[in-house]
């Protein structure tokens, strides 16, 4: 099925507007579960840096800054890995709306039945990103895509060992656009995460629009793997979403 783009941004602003308690609550929701994660590994590395570095080996305090840092990045990357679960929650929350019913907020919390194959599909595709950045940063920009994508598989039902990732993969060979419609999305991340930088009064006006702008692309983004995943049943609910809508 060739993708529909205008379709799916569509959809995903009338999804949106039709239940944003779940859309904008439960990425929100995502969000704020990674900023824990960032913020335990931050403080994991403190401690590393006071108890380990600076009391056991006797490192001074600005020696120890720089391992500082590189245990907070380790450890951020390794607690990242187990935000999947929660992902595959908010996707699962994509995939009942698609197919006609009613998420909550708190659907993002149910992913943890597939803890264990979320973490590892997700951990590996996330190594395979970040090596391909280290790699002049063009590698993980291509790779990006494998990681919605793989969650998208957990949602799914692909939970057999590294199914959703093997999937995910074969979906973006056959689909190179999905790079530039992600890097879209890499970029509204990148103007979020400026924005803590810039003086306050643009934050406050930045930041409300991007907990719109994020959850429309994502759910616009499920919309769009749907149609590219050859499920027999997609042409017949986009066909009955669209008259819905007229």
């Amino acid at each position: 099925m060739k993708p529909d783009i205008s379709g799916c941004m569509n959809y995903g602003v009338e999804k949106v507007k039709d239940n944003p308690s779940f859309y904008i609550l439960g990425f929100f929701l995502v969000a704020g579960i990674g900023v824990g994660f960032k913020l335990l590994a931050q403080g994991a590395a403190f401690m590393f840096n006071l108890l380990v570095l600076q009391s056991i080996l006797g490192i001074g305090r600005k020696a120890a800054t720089v391992p500082e840092h590189i245990a907070a990045a380790v450890i951020g990357i390794v607690l990242g890995f187990f935000l999947a679960p929660f992902l595959v929650g908010y996707f699962r929350g994509l995939r009942k709306e698609y197919e006609g019913g009613a998420a909550e907020p708190l659907d993002v919390l149910l992913g943890v039945d597939v803890l264990t194959s979320s973490v590892s599909n997700f951990a590996l595709a996330s190594l395979m990103v970040i090596l391909g950045f280290i790699l002049l940063i063009i590698p993980g920009i291509v790779l990006a895509p494998i990681l919605p994508l793989t969650i998208f598989f957990l949602a799914k039902g692909e939970t057999y060992g590294l199914d959703a990732l093997r999937k995910a993969i074969m979906t973006l060979k056959k689909n190179p656009f999905l790079i530039a419609w992600n890097l879209v999305f890499l970029i509204l991340i990148a103007i979020g995460t400026a924005a803590f930088f810039i003086k306050l009064i643009f934050a406050l006006l930045l930041l409300p629009a991007l907990l719109v702008v994020a959850p429309v692309f994502t759910c616009a983004t499920y919309m769009l793997f749907e149609q590219l995943t050859d499920d027999p049943a997609s042409d017949e609910k986009e066909q009955n979403y669209r008259r819905m809508a007229d």
